[in-house]
Protein backbone atom coordinates (compact mmCIF):
# COMPACT_ATOMS: atom_id res chain seq x y z
CA UNK A 1 0.00 0.00 0.00
CA UNK A 2 2.28 2.57 0.95
CA UNK A 3 4.78 1.76 -2.43
CA UNK A 4 0.90 2.11 -4.06
CA UNK A 5 0.00 5.62 -2.84
CA UNK A 6 4.08 6.47 -3.08
CA UNK A 7 3.84 6.01 -7.29
CA UNK A 8 0.15 7.91 -7.28
CA UNK A 9 2.01 10.67 -5.58
CA UNK A 10 5.05 10.20 -8.41
CA UNK A 11 2.44 10.19 -10.97
CA UNK A 12 0.66 13.34 -9.94
CA UNK A 13 3.76 14.97 -9.66
CA UNK A 14 4.84 14.36 -13.10
CA UNK A 15 1.57 14.98 -14.90
CA UNK A 16 2.05 18.68 -12.84
CA UNK A 17 5.13 19.21 -14.75
CA UNK A 18 3.05 19.13 -17.73
CA UNK A 19 1.00 22.09 -17.08
CA UNK A 20 -1.93 19.39 -15.53
CA UNK A 21 -2.29 17.79 -19.56
CA UNK A 22 -4.79 15.42 -18.14
CA UNK A 23 -8.25 15.17 -17.16
CA UNK A 24 -10.48 13.26 -14.97
CA UNK A 25 -13.54 11.15 -15.68
CA UNK A 26 -15.47 9.30 -13.14
CA UNK A 27 -16.65 5.77 -14.55
CA UNK A 28 -21.03 5.64 -14.88
CA UNK A 29 -22.33 2.80 -14.59
CA UNK A 30 -21.94 -0.18 -17.19
CA UNK A 31 -19.09 2.04 -18.78
CA UNK A 32 -16.12 0.43 -20.11
CA UNK A 33 -12.18 1.84 -20.45
CA UNK A 34 -13.43 0.90 -24.52
CA UNK A 35 -16.44 3.39 -24.28
CA UNK A 36 -14.33 5.72 -22.29
CA UNK A 37 -11.88 5.94 -24.96
CA UNK A 38 -13.62 6.01 -27.39
CA UNK A 39 -15.82 9.52 -25.72
CA UNK A 40 -12.55 11.34 -25.37
CA UNK A 41 -10.53 10.35 -28.55
CA UNK A 42 -7.77 8.18 -26.81
CA UNK A 43 -6.93 4.71 -27.21
CA UNK A 44 -7.76 1.90 -24.12
CA UNK A 45 -4.01 1.67 -23.78
CA UNK A 46 -3.66 5.34 -23.49
CA UNK A 47 -5.97 5.28 -20.51
CA UNK A 48 -3.55 1.98 -19.28
CA UNK A 49 -0.67 3.66 -18.92
CA UNK A 50 -1.71 6.95 -16.52
CA UNK A 51 -4.28 3.81 -14.58
CA UNK A 52 -2.34 0.16 -14.62
CA UNK A 53 -5.38 -0.41 -12.13
CA UNK A 54 -7.64 -0.41 -14.70
CA UNK A 55 -5.94 -3.39 -16.44
CA UNK A 56 -7.76 -5.38 -14.01
CA UNK A 57 -11.39 -4.12 -14.65
CA UNK A 58 -12.93 -0.60 -13.13
CA UNK A 59 -15.58 0.02 -10.90
CA UNK A 60 -18.39 2.38 -10.69
CA UNK A 61 -17.89 5.85 -9.33
CA UNK A 62 -14.03 5.02 -9.87
CA UNK A 63 -11.85 8.20 -11.25
CA UNK A 64 -9.57 7.51 -14.04
CA UNK A 65 -6.89 10.24 -15.57
CA UNK A 66 -7.57 10.85 -18.96
CA UNK A 67 -4.64 12.70 -20.95
CA UNK A 68 -5.52 15.60 -22.78
CA UNK A 69 -2.70 15.73 -24.86
CA UNK A 70 -4.23 12.73 -27.04
CA UNK A 71 -7.87 14.52 -27.60
CA UNK A 72 -8.02 15.28 -30.35
CA UNK A 73 -10.12 17.61 -32.95
CA UNK A 74 -13.08 16.12 -34.42
CA UNK A 75 -12.23 13.18 -36.35
CA UNK A 76 -13.87 15.23 -39.94
CA UNK A 77 -12.08 17.64 -41.55
CA UNK A 78 -14.19 19.54 -43.92
CA UNK A 79 -12.18 22.91 -44.45
CA UNK A 80 -13.08 24.32 -47.92
CA UNK A 81 -10.65 23.34 -50.96
CA UNK A 82 -9.15 20.82 -49.42
CA UNK A 83 -10.46 16.87 -49.43
CA UNK A 84 -12.92 15.37 -46.59
CA UNK A 85 -10.54 13.45 -44.12
CA UNK A 86 -11.65 10.79 -41.16
CA UNK A 87 -9.11 9.67 -38.34
CA UNK A 88 -10.34 5.96 -37.90
CA UNK A 89 -11.23 5.17 -33.99
CA UNK A 90 -11.34 1.78 -32.68
CA UNK A 91 -13.47 -0.81 -34.00
CA UNK A 92 -13.91 0.83 -37.35
CA UNK A 93 -13.74 -0.45 -40.29
CA UNK A 94 -13.57 0.44 -44.14
CA UNK A 95 -17.60 -0.81 -44.47
CA UNK A 96 -19.15 0.95 -41.35
CA UNK A 97 -16.51 4.11 -42.45
CA UNK A 98 -18.49 3.70 -46.25
CA UNK A 99 -21.56 3.95 -44.61
CA UNK A 100 -21.40 6.95 -42.32
CA UNK A 101 -20.65 9.16 -45.25
CA UNK A 102 -22.24 6.98 -47.44
CA UNK A 103 -19.58 5.65 -50.11
CA UNK A 104 -18.96 3.04 -51.36
CA UNK A 105 -16.21 0.26 -50.22
CA UNK A 106 -14.66 0.55 -53.41
CA UNK A 107 -14.49 4.37 -53.42
CA UNK A 108 -13.41 4.78 -50.32
CA UNK A 109 -10.17 1.95 -50.56
CA UNK A 110 -9.39 3.59 -54.29
CA UNK A 111 -9.16 7.36 -52.39
CA UNK A 112 -6.75 5.36 -50.11
CA UNK A 113 -5.08 2.75 -51.57
CA UNK A 114 -1.41 3.56 -50.16
CA UNK A 115 -2.67 4.35 -46.80
CA UNK A 116 -4.63 0.97 -46.66
CA UNK A 117 -1.92 -1.61 -48.20
CA UNK A 118 -1.17 -2.52 -44.78
CA UNK A 119 -5.13 -2.91 -43.50
CA UNK A 120 -7.28 0.05 -41.37
CA UNK A 121 -5.14 1.28 -38.27
CA UNK A 122 -6.40 3.76 -35.01
CA UNK A 123 -5.37 6.88 -35.60
CA UNK A 124 -4.81 6.39 -39.36
CA UNK A 125 -6.23 9.39 -41.42
CA UNK A 126 -8.18 8.35 -44.71
CA UNK A 127 -9.36 10.51 -47.51
CA UNK A 128 -13.11 10.34 -48.34
CA UNK A 129 -14.24 10.86 -51.71
CA UNK A 130 -17.24 13.20 -52.85
CA UNK A 131 -20.31 11.43 -53.55
CA UNK A 132 -19.97 12.51 -56.86
CA UNK A 133 -17.55 9.57 -58.01
CA UNK A 134 -20.21 7.02 -56.79
CA UNK A 135 -21.39 5.29 -59.53
CA UNK A 136 -25.01 4.91 -59.88
CA UNK A 137 -27.19 2.53 -56.83
CA UNK A 138 -27.65 -0.73 -58.39
CA UNK A 139 -31.38 -1.60 -57.96
CA UNK A 140 -32.30 -4.94 -55.93
CA UNK A 141 -35.11 -7.06 -55.97
CA UNK A 142 -35.28 -7.67 -52.17
CA UNK A 143 -38.59 -6.86 -50.40
CA UNK A 144 -37.98 -5.26 -46.67
CA UNK A 145 -40.02 -5.54 -44.06
CA UNK A 146 -41.39 -2.72 -41.69
CA UNK A 147 -38.53 -2.63 -39.88
CA UNK A 148 -35.25 -4.06 -40.23
CA UNK A 149 -32.96 -5.18 -37.09
CA UNK A 150 -29.31 -5.00 -37.35
CA UNK A 151 -26.23 -6.55 -35.42
CA UNK A 152 -22.49 -5.26 -34.92
CA UNK A 153 -20.13 -7.16 -34.96
CA UNK A 154 -17.94 -7.41 -31.78
CA UNK A 155 -14.70 -8.50 -30.93
CA UNK A 156 -14.14 -12.71 -31.46
CA UNK A 157 -17.63 -13.01 -32.59
CA UNK A 158 -18.38 -15.67 -34.99
CA UNK A 159 -21.04 -16.41 -37.71
CA UNK A 160 -22.18 -19.21 -35.96
CA UNK A 161 -22.70 -17.53 -32.96
CA UNK A 162 -24.13 -14.60 -34.15
CA UNK A 163 -26.20 -16.80 -36.77
CA UNK A 164 -27.47 -19.09 -34.04
CA UNK A 165 -28.90 -15.81 -31.66
CA UNK A 166 -31.21 -14.88 -34.05
CA UNK A 167 -32.79 -18.56 -35.36
CA UNK A 168 -30.67 -18.31 -38.01
CA UNK A 169 -28.14 -20.54 -39.69
CA UNK A 170 -24.52 -19.66 -41.24
CA UNK A 171 -26.06 -20.10 -44.64
CA UNK A 172 -28.91 -17.33 -43.90
CA UNK A 173 -26.80 -15.06 -42.67
CA UNK A 174 -24.46 -14.69 -45.39
CA UNK A 175 -27.29 -14.80 -47.73
CA UNK A 176 -28.58 -11.50 -46.07
CA UNK A 177 -25.28 -10.19 -45.78
CA UNK A 178 -23.32 -11.19 -48.76
CA UNK A 179 -20.48 -8.85 -47.73
CA UNK A 180 -19.36 -11.06 -44.87
CA UNK A 181 -18.85 -14.40 -46.92
CA UNK A 182 -15.09 -13.89 -47.25
CA UNK A 183 -14.78 -12.85 -43.58
CA UNK A 184 -16.37 -11.02 -40.15
CA UNK A 185 -14.74 -7.44 -39.75
CA UNK A 186 -15.73 -6.34 -36.48
CA UNK A 187 -18.04 -3.48 -36.25
CA UNK A 188 -20.15 -4.46 -39.61
CA UNK A 189 -23.64 -4.03 -38.63
CA UNK A 190 -24.89 -7.29 -40.08
CA UNK A 191 -28.70 -7.76 -40.72
CA UNK A 192 -30.06 -10.48 -38.72
CA UNK A 193 -33.96 -10.01 -39.64
CA UNK A 194 -36.50 -7.84 -41.13
CA UNK A 195 -35.67 -9.04 -44.88
CA UNK A 196 -38.72 -11.15 -46.55
CA UNK A 197 -39.02 -13.26 -49.55
CA UNK A 198 -35.04 -12.31 -50.51
CA UNK A 199 -34.64 -13.09 -54.43
CA UNK A 200 -31.93 -15.88 -54.42
CA UNK A 201 -30.05 -15.58 -58.07
CA UNK A 202 -29.59 -18.96 -60.16
CA UNK A 203 -25.65 -18.84 -59.44
CA UNK A 204 -26.38 -18.77 -55.52
CA UNK A 205 -27.07 -22.21 -53.62
CA UNK A 206 -29.88 -22.82 -51.59
CA UNK A 207 -29.97 -22.55 -48.22
CA UNK A 208 -29.68 -26.12 -47.01
CA UNK A 209 -33.20 -27.17 -44.53
CA UNK A 210 -32.75 -29.31 -41.34
CA UNK A 211 -34.79 -32.26 -43.35
CA UNK A 212 -38.03 -32.29 -41.23
CA UNK A 213 -37.93 -36.36 -40.32
CA UNK A 214 -35.22 -35.34 -37.41
CA UNK A 215 -36.42 -35.76 -33.95
CA UNK A 216 -34.96 -35.02 -30.93
CA UNK A 217 -34.29 -38.46 -30.24
CA UNK A 218 -31.89 -38.54 -32.93
CA UNK A 219 -29.58 -35.70 -30.99
CA UNK A 220 -28.43 -38.78 -28.75
CA UNK A 221 -28.82 -41.13 -30.95
CA UNK A 222 -26.17 -39.50 -33.42
CA UNK A 223 -23.64 -40.29 -30.77
CA UNK A 224 -22.11 -43.79 -31.07
CA UNK A 225 -21.16 -43.85 -27.36
CA UNK A 226 -24.93 -42.81 -26.58
CA UNK A 227 -25.89 -45.87 -29.34
CA UNK A 228 -23.96 -48.32 -27.81
CA UNK A 229 -25.73 -47.43 -24.32
CA UNK A 230 -28.90 -47.22 -25.32
CA UNK A 231 -28.33 -50.92 -27.14
CA UNK A 232 -27.40 -52.67 -24.10
CA UNK A 233 -29.90 -51.02 -21.68
CA UNK A 234 -32.63 -54.08 -20.50
CA UNK A 235 -33.23 -53.75 -17.23
CA UNK A 236 -36.82 -53.94 -16.67
CA UNK A 237 -36.59 -52.54 -13.03
CA UNK A 238 -37.36 -48.39 -13.11
CA UNK A 239 -34.92 -46.69 -11.43
CA UNK A 240 -35.40 -43.12 -9.98
CA UNK A 241 -32.95 -39.72 -10.56
CA UNK A 242 -33.90 -37.05 -8.53
CA UNK A 243 -33.61 -33.35 -8.95
CA UNK A 244 -33.08 -30.25 -6.39
CA UNK A 245 -33.56 -27.55 -7.92
CA UNK A 246 -33.61 -23.72 -6.05
CA UNK A 247 -36.67 -22.72 -6.84
CA UNK A 248 -37.73 -20.96 -4.25
CA UNK A 249 -41.04 -20.76 -4.15
CA UNK A 250 -42.80 -19.95 -0.64
CA UNK A 251 -39.93 -16.84 -0.91
CA UNK A 252 -41.68 -15.60 -3.98
CA UNK A 253 -44.82 -16.27 -2.70
CA UNK A 254 -44.20 -15.00 0.30
CA UNK A 255 -42.86 -11.34 -0.90
CA UNK A 256 -45.58 -8.99 -0.93
CA UNK A 257 -43.92 -6.42 -2.42
CA UNK A 258 -42.66 -7.72 -5.25
CA UNK A 259 -44.70 -9.48 -8.50
CA UNK A 260 -43.44 -12.61 -9.93
CA UNK A 261 -43.05 -10.72 -12.73
CA UNK A 262 -40.26 -8.25 -11.49
CA UNK A 263 -38.57 -10.99 -9.45
CA UNK A 264 -37.52 -12.71 -12.73
CA UNK A 265 -36.66 -9.55 -14.02
CA UNK A 266 -34.49 -8.92 -11.28
CA UNK A 267 -33.46 -12.42 -9.95
CA UNK A 268 -30.83 -13.90 -12.11
CA UNK A 269 -30.21 -16.90 -10.09
CA UNK A 270 -33.76 -17.41 -10.48
CA UNK A 271 -33.61 -16.73 -14.12
CA UNK A 272 -30.58 -19.23 -14.30
CA UNK A 273 -32.37 -21.63 -12.03
CA UNK A 274 -35.43 -21.58 -14.71
CA UNK A 275 -32.88 -21.50 -17.21
CA UNK A 276 -31.30 -24.85 -16.26
CA UNK A 277 -34.80 -26.28 -15.68
CA UNK A 278 -35.69 -25.76 -19.28
CA UNK A 279 -33.10 -27.91 -20.49
CA UNK A 280 -34.12 -30.83 -17.84
CA UNK A 281 -37.22 -30.65 -19.44
CA UNK A 282 -36.00 -31.09 -22.93
CA UNK A 283 -33.87 -34.08 -21.38
CA UNK A 284 -37.10 -35.98 -19.90
CA UNK A 285 -38.99 -35.95 -23.39
CA UNK A 286 -36.35 -37.34 -25.28
CA UNK A 287 -35.83 -39.85 -22.65
CA UNK A 288 -39.37 -40.56 -22.75
CA UNK A 289 -39.77 -40.92 -26.87
CA UNK A 290 -36.17 -43.23 -26.33
CA UNK A 291 -37.92 -45.57 -23.58
CA UNK A 292 -35.66 -45.37 -21.17
CA UNK A 293 -36.83 -46.50 -18.17
CA UNK A 294 -36.52 -43.86 -15.95
CA UNK A 295 -38.66 -42.55 -12.89
CA UNK A 296 -37.72 -38.58 -12.17
CA UNK A 297 -38.92 -36.43 -9.31
CA UNK A 298 -37.87 -32.78 -9.26
CA UNK A 299 -38.07 -30.80 -5.75
CA UNK A 300 -37.67 -27.44 -4.49
CA UNK A 301 -34.07 -27.10 -2.36
CA UNK A 302 -35.07 -23.93 -1.39
CA UNK A 303 -31.41 -22.60 -1.14
CA UNK A 304 -28.90 -19.91 -0.65
CA UNK A 305 -25.50 -19.66 -0.27
CA UNK A 306 -25.89 -19.84 3.66
CA UNK A 307 -28.88 -22.36 3.84
CA UNK A 308 -31.40 -25.07 2.74
CA UNK A 309 -34.69 -27.24 3.12
CA UNK A 310 -31.73 -30.85 2.44
CA UNK A 311 -32.39 -32.40 5.74
CA UNK A 312 -36.01 -32.19 5.55
CA UNK A 313 -35.84 -33.14 1.98
CA UNK A 314 -33.60 -36.52 2.28
CA UNK A 315 -36.40 -37.35 5.36
CA UNK A 316 -39.72 -36.71 3.77
CA UNK A 317 -38.73 -37.83 0.85
CA UNK A 318 -36.53 -41.06 1.25
CA UNK A 319 -33.78 -39.61 -1.00
CA UNK A 320 -31.47 -42.21 0.79
CA UNK A 321 -33.56 -44.77 -1.58
CA UNK A 322 -32.78 -42.64 -5.22
CA UNK A 323 -30.90 -44.45 -7.89
CA UNK A 324 -28.75 -40.85 -8.26
CA UNK A 325 -29.57 -36.97 -7.73
CA UNK A 326 -28.75 -34.29 -9.45
CA UNK A 327 -28.32 -30.72 -7.51
CA UNK A 328 -28.56 -28.08 -5.32
CA UNK A 329 -26.77 -25.69 -6.74
CA UNK A 330 -24.69 -24.77 -4.02
CA UNK A 331 -21.41 -26.57 -3.57
CA UNK A 332 -21.85 -26.62 0.36
CA UNK A 333 -25.46 -27.75 -0.23
CA UNK A 334 -24.19 -30.64 -2.46
CA UNK A 335 -21.38 -31.70 0.39
CA UNK A 336 -23.84 -31.70 2.50
CA UNK A 337 -26.30 -33.90 0.67
CA UNK A 338 -23.31 -36.56 -0.42
CA UNK A 339 -22.80 -36.89 3.09
CA UNK A 340 -26.55 -37.10 4.32
CA UNK A 341 -27.06 -39.57 1.82
CA UNK A 342 -23.55 -41.37 1.73
CA UNK A 343 -24.27 -44.52 3.76
CA UNK A 344 -26.32 -45.54 0.96
CA UNK A 345 -23.83 -44.67 -1.56
CA UNK A 346 -26.15 -42.52 -3.66
CA UNK A 347 -24.62 -40.61 -6.09
CA UNK A 348 -25.45 -36.80 -5.54
CA UNK A 349 -23.98 -34.92 -9.04
CA UNK A 350 -22.92 -31.63 -8.40
CA UNK A 351 -24.65 -29.34 -11.57
CA UNK A 352 -22.62 -25.81 -11.67
CA UNK A 353 -19.99 -25.51 -9.18
CA UNK A 354 -16.66 -25.97 -10.34
CA UNK A 355 -15.31 -25.32 -6.28
CA UNK A 356 -14.80 -28.64 -4.39
CA UNK A 357 -14.51 -28.62 -0.29
CA UNK A 358 -15.28 -31.97 1.74
CA UNK A 359 -14.73 -35.52 -0.18
CA UNK A 360 -17.18 -38.05 -0.41
CA UNK A 361 -17.23 -41.51 -2.08
CA UNK A 362 -20.75 -40.35 -3.59
CA UNK A 363 -20.10 -36.72 -4.98
CA UNK A 364 -19.75 -36.08 -8.49
CA UNK A 365 -18.46 -33.22 -9.64
CA UNK A 366 -19.93 -32.37 -13.39
CA UNK A 367 -17.96 -29.38 -13.84
CA UNK A 368 -14.67 -30.19 -14.31
CA UNK A 369 -12.55 -27.40 -12.42
CA UNK A 370 -9.89 -25.15 -13.58
CA UNK A 371 -6.79 -26.99 -12.19
CA UNK A 372 -8.30 -30.05 -14.58
CA UNK A 373 -8.80 -27.48 -17.75
CA UNK A 374 -5.32 -26.82 -17.30
CA UNK A 375 -3.93 -30.69 -16.60
CA UNK A 376 -5.94 -31.38 -19.62
CA UNK A 377 -4.13 -28.16 -21.60
CA UNK A 378 -1.09 -29.24 -20.68
CA UNK A 379 -1.30 -33.06 -21.52
CA UNK A 380 -1.78 -32.24 -24.88
CA UNK A 381 0.80 -30.27 -25.87
CA UNK A 382 3.12 -32.68 -24.09
CA UNK A 383 1.59 -35.40 -25.94
CA UNK A 384 2.53 -33.12 -29.30
CA UNK A 385 6.26 -33.68 -27.99
CA UNK A 386 6.67 -30.06 -29.28
CA UNK A 387 9.30 -27.28 -27.25
CA UNK A 388 7.70 -25.90 -24.71
CA UNK A 389 8.38 -22.37 -23.86
CA UNK A 390 6.38 -20.20 -21.01
CA UNK A 391 5.98 -16.37 -20.35
CA UNK A 392 4.85 -15.96 -16.98
CA UNK A 393 4.43 -13.17 -14.54
CA UNK A 394 6.15 -12.59 -12.24
CA UNK A 395 3.34 -12.69 -9.28
CA UNK A 396 2.85 -16.07 -10.78
CA UNK A 397 4.90 -18.21 -8.65
CA UNK A 398 3.00 -21.05 -8.05
CA UNK A 399 2.64 -22.02 -12.01
CA UNK A 400 6.63 -21.29 -12.41
CA UNK A 401 7.68 -23.83 -9.64
CA UNK A 402 5.62 -26.10 -11.02
CA UNK A 403 7.02 -25.91 -14.28
CA UNK A 404 10.59 -26.20 -13.04
CA UNK A 405 9.52 -29.03 -10.99
CA UNK A 406 7.74 -30.86 -13.09
CA UNK A 407 11.05 -31.83 -15.36
CA UNK A 408 8.88 -31.92 -18.18
CA UNK A 409 11.81 -29.67 -20.11
CA UNK A 410 9.79 -26.24 -20.21
CA UNK A 411 12.02 -23.21 -20.49
CA UNK A 412 11.14 -20.19 -18.85
CA UNK A 413 11.34 -16.63 -20.62
CA UNK A 414 13.04 -14.26 -18.86
CA UNK A 415 11.93 -10.51 -18.68
CA UNK A 416 14.14 -7.62 -19.82
CA UNK A 417 13.76 -4.44 -17.49
CA UNK A 418 10.92 -2.86 -18.66
CA UNK A 419 8.50 -6.00 -17.46
CA UNK A 420 8.41 -7.36 -20.90
CA UNK A 421 9.66 -9.22 -23.51
CA UNK A 422 11.87 -8.78 -26.68
CA UNK A 423 12.03 -10.95 -29.73
CA UNK A 424 15.71 -12.49 -29.14
CA UNK A 425 14.42 -13.77 -25.60
CA UNK A 426 11.98 -16.17 -26.87
CA UNK A 427 14.44 -16.63 -30.18
CA UNK A 428 16.95 -18.28 -28.29
CA UNK A 429 14.93 -20.89 -26.77
CA UNK A 430 13.07 -21.64 -29.88
CA UNK A 431 13.78 -24.96 -31.59
CA UNK A 432 13.76 -25.11 -35.86
CA UNK A 433 11.74 -28.37 -37.05
CA UNK A 434 9.32 -28.34 -33.81
CA UNK A 435 6.12 -27.02 -32.93
CA UNK A 436 7.32 -24.07 -30.31
CA UNK A 437 4.54 -23.91 -27.65
CA UNK A 438 3.95 -20.84 -25.99
CA UNK A 439 2.83 -20.64 -23.14
CA UNK A 440 1.21 -17.31 -21.85
CA UNK A 441 0.24 -16.53 -18.52
CA UNK A 442 -0.03 -12.82 -18.19
CA UNK A 443 -2.75 -10.64 -18.01
CA UNK A 444 -0.61 -6.96 -18.98
CA UNK A 445 -1.56 -5.71 -22.25
CA UNK A 446 2.37 -5.16 -22.95
CA UNK A 447 3.62 -8.62 -22.23
CA UNK A 448 0.94 -9.73 -24.36
CA UNK A 449 1.31 -7.42 -27.20
CA UNK A 450 5.27 -8.19 -26.80
CA UNK A 451 5.30 -11.69 -26.51
CA UNK A 452 3.01 -11.94 -29.60
CA UNK A 453 4.23 -9.71 -31.45
CA UNK A 454 7.78 -11.41 -30.94
CA UNK A 455 5.95 -14.84 -32.10
CA UNK A 456 4.38 -12.86 -35.53
CA UNK A 457 7.76 -11.78 -36.52
CA UNK A 458 9.25 -15.42 -35.66
CA UNK A 459 6.67 -16.97 -37.45
CA UNK A 460 8.89 -17.17 -41.06
CA UNK A 461 11.52 -19.58 -39.56
CA UNK A 462 10.20 -21.47 -36.96
CA UNK A 463 6.93 -23.09 -36.52
CA UNK A 464 5.15 -21.21 -33.41
CA UNK A 465 1.78 -21.80 -31.50
CA UNK A 466 0.08 -19.35 -28.63
CA UNK A 467 -0.97 -21.63 -25.91
CA UNK A 468 -3.03 -20.70 -22.52
CA UNK A 469 -4.47 -22.36 -19.60
CA UNK A 470 -7.01 -20.75 -18.72
CA UNK A 471 -9.33 -17.88 -19.46
CA UNK A 472 -7.54 -14.26 -19.45
CA UNK A 473 -10.27 -11.28 -19.86
CA UNK A 474 -7.20 -9.20 -21.23
CA UNK A 475 -7.25 -10.74 -24.00
CA UNK A 476 -10.78 -8.83 -24.79
CA UNK A 477 -8.95 -5.46 -24.96
CA UNK A 478 -9.36 -3.65 -28.29
CA UNK A 479 -5.69 -3.60 -27.96
CA UNK A 480 -5.33 -7.56 -28.97
CA UNK A 481 -6.84 -7.57 -32.01
CA UNK A 482 -8.31 -11.26 -32.54
CA UNK A 483 -5.99 -11.33 -35.68
CA UNK A 484 -2.82 -12.03 -33.96
CA UNK A 485 -4.56 -14.63 -32.16
CA UNK A 486 -5.87 -16.60 -35.10
CA UNK A 487 -2.89 -16.40 -37.02
CA UNK A 488 -1.22 -18.02 -33.77
CA UNK A 489 -3.91 -20.25 -33.81
CA UNK A 490 -4.01 -19.91 -30.16
CA UNK A 491 -5.19 -23.00 -28.29
CA UNK A 492 -7.09 -23.55 -25.06
CA UNK A 493 -9.23 -25.79 -22.71
CA UNK A 494 -13.12 -25.44 -22.88
CA UNK A 495 -15.28 -27.08 -20.87
CA UNK A 496 -17.92 -26.63 -24.03
CA UNK A 497 -17.78 -27.03 -27.42
CA UNK A 498 -19.16 -24.75 -30.34
CA UNK A 499 -21.42 -27.91 -31.88
CA UNK A 500 -22.55 -27.44 -35.70
CA UNK A 501 -24.15 -30.35 -36.58
CA UNK A 502 -27.55 -31.19 -38.29
CA UNK A 503 -28.42 -32.70 -34.91
CA UNK A 504 -27.04 -29.73 -32.62
CA UNK A 505 -29.62 -27.38 -34.57
CA UNK A 506 -32.46 -29.97 -33.86
CA UNK A 507 -32.48 -29.63 -30.41
CA UNK A 508 -32.33 -25.92 -30.73
CA UNK A 509 -35.01 -25.15 -32.89
CA UNK A 510 -37.29 -27.59 -30.69
CA UNK A 511 -36.08 -25.75 -27.90
CA UNK A 512 -37.23 -22.53 -29.37
CA UNK A 513 -40.53 -24.01 -30.21
CA UNK A 514 -41.05 -25.02 -26.84
CA UNK A 515 -39.99 -22.03 -25.30
CA UNK A 516 -40.06 -19.09 -27.66
CA UNK A 517 -36.35 -18.44 -27.34
CA UNK A 518 -33.13 -20.53 -27.92
CA UNK A 519 -31.18 -22.13 -25.29
CA UNK A 520 -28.60 -20.45 -23.20
CA UNK A 521 -25.40 -21.99 -21.76
CA UNK A 522 -27.47 -23.15 -18.45
CA UNK A 523 -30.32 -24.42 -20.41
CA UNK A 524 -28.08 -26.52 -22.99
CA UNK A 525 -26.28 -27.54 -19.65
CA UNK A 526 -29.45 -28.76 -18.01
CA UNK A 527 -29.90 -30.51 -20.98
CA UNK A 528 -26.97 -32.37 -21.05
CA UNK A 529 -26.50 -33.07 -17.50
CA UNK A 530 -30.00 -34.79 -17.47
CA UNK A 531 -29.79 -36.60 -20.51
CA UNK A 532 -26.55 -38.06 -19.21
CA UNK A 533 -27.23 -39.08 -15.74
CA UNK A 534 -30.87 -40.85 -17.45
CA UNK A 535 -28.95 -42.63 -20.07
CA UNK A 536 -26.45 -44.02 -17.47
CA UNK A 537 -29.46 -44.80 -15.20
CA UNK A 538 -31.22 -46.78 -17.73
CA UNK A 539 -28.38 -49.28 -17.64
CA UNK A 540 -28.50 -52.76 -16.23
CA UNK A 541 -25.74 -51.44 -13.96
CA UNK A 542 -25.44 -48.95 -11.02
CA UNK A 543 -24.73 -45.64 -12.21
CA UNK A 544 -21.09 -45.81 -10.38
CA UNK A 545 -19.95 -48.55 -12.34
CA UNK A 546 -21.20 -46.66 -15.97
CA UNK A 547 -19.55 -43.28 -14.62
CA UNK A 548 -16.17 -45.09 -14.11
CA UNK A 549 -15.97 -47.13 -17.64
CA UNK A 550 -18.44 -45.03 -20.27
CA UNK A 551 -17.49 -41.16 -21.39
CA UNK A 552 -20.81 -39.52 -23.40
CA UNK A 553 -20.42 -36.50 -25.37
CA UNK A 554 -23.86 -34.16 -25.59
CA UNK A 555 -25.04 -30.79 -27.39
CA UNK A 556 -21.65 -28.80 -25.74
CA UNK A 557 -20.82 -30.84 -22.95
CA UNK A 558 -18.24 -34.05 -22.67
CA UNK A 559 -18.75 -36.56 -19.30
CA UNK A 560 -15.37 -38.30 -18.47
CA UNK A 561 -15.48 -39.39 -14.49
CA UNK A 562 -13.07 -40.84 -12.91
CA UNK A 563 -11.92 -40.92 -8.99
CA UNK A 564 -9.82 -38.04 -7.44
CA UNK A 565 -7.23 -39.22 -4.54
CA UNK A 566 -9.83 -37.36 -2.13
CA UNK A 567 -12.27 -40.49 -3.47
CA UNK A 568 -14.81 -38.46 -5.14
CA UNK A 569 -15.26 -38.37 -8.62
CA UNK A 570 -14.45 -35.42 -10.96
CA UNK A 571 -15.35 -35.09 -14.90
CA UNK A 572 -12.52 -34.66 -17.38
CA UNK A 573 -14.52 -34.14 -19.90
CA UNK A 574 -12.36 -31.18 -21.17
CA UNK A 575 -12.18 -29.93 -25.06
CA UNK A 576 -8.98 -28.37 -26.48
CA UNK A 577 -9.74 -25.72 -28.75
CA UNK A 578 -8.07 -23.15 -31.23
CA UNK A 579 -8.95 -20.27 -32.86
CA UNK A 580 -8.10 -20.82 -36.98
CA UNK A 581 -7.28 -18.72 -39.52
CA UNK A 582 -10.62 -18.46 -40.89
CA UNK A 583 -11.59 -16.81 -37.40
CA UNK A 584 -13.52 -19.60 -36.44
CA UNK A 585 -13.19 -22.13 -33.51
CA UNK A 586 -12.31 -25.51 -33.91
CA UNK A 587 -11.29 -28.49 -32.09
CA UNK A 588 -8.06 -29.63 -31.97
CA UNK A 589 -6.70 -33.50 -33.08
Amino acid sequence: MFKRVIYILVLVFTLSLFGQNYTKHTVLKGETITQIALKYKVSPLDIYNLNPDAQSGVQLNSVLLIPISKLKTPAVSTTKGNPKTHEVLSKETVYSISKLYAVSVEDLETANKDALKEGLKIGQMLVIPSKSALKPAVKTTVKVSDKIIYHEVLPKETKYAIANKYGLTVEQLEQLNPEIVSGLPIGFKLIVSGIKDKLVSKEQPKVALTPKTLKIEDVAKSNKVVAKLIKSSTSQNAKELVLLLPFNISKIENDSLNSVASKLKKDKFLNMTLDFYSGVLMAIDSAKVMGLNVNIRILDSEETKNSSAISGLVEQNNLQNADAIIGPFYQANVEKLAELVSSNNVPVISPLSKEMGKSFPNLYQSMPSNEDSKAAMLDYIYKKNGNIVAVIDAKKTTLKDFFIKSKKGIKIVNFNEKGSIAKDSLKKLFVKNKMNYVILDSQKTNVILATTNAMLALMPDYQVQLVILEANPTLDFDEIDMTRLTKLKMLYPSIVRENLSVEADVFRNDFKKMNKVFPNQFAIRGFDLTFDTLLRLSQDKIYQATSENVATEQIENKFSYSKNSSESYSNKGIYILYYDTDLTIKQAE
